[in-house]
């Protein structure tokens, strides 16, 4: 069984946790051969001062906020 664990400034909605969820498994499901029903996924919220990037306190999460368009467009090269 492959165990995902997930950590997420909160603030996200439930549908946005959910396309998040679908699109991770799918690709460990792909790249693995893992059946989705053997995958086993956790989301951990916080608030964005619990997490630190380059030194620095993030934020709290504000849906389509510039800095988390620019990490996906970031991510997706």
């Amino acid at each position: 069984m492959s165990m995902i664990s997930c950590d997420l400034r909160a603030g996200r909605t439930d549908e946005q946790k959910r396309k998040l969820t679908a699109g991770i498994m799918k690709a460990v499901s792909d790249a693995t051969g893992e059946p989705w029903d053997n995958i086993f996924f956790v989301i951990r919220e916080g608030r964005g001062i619990n997490f630190v990037e380059h030194g620095q306190h993030l934020p709290d999460y504000v849906d389509g906020a510039a800095d988390d368009k620019d990490l996906i467009a970031r991510l997706k090269k």
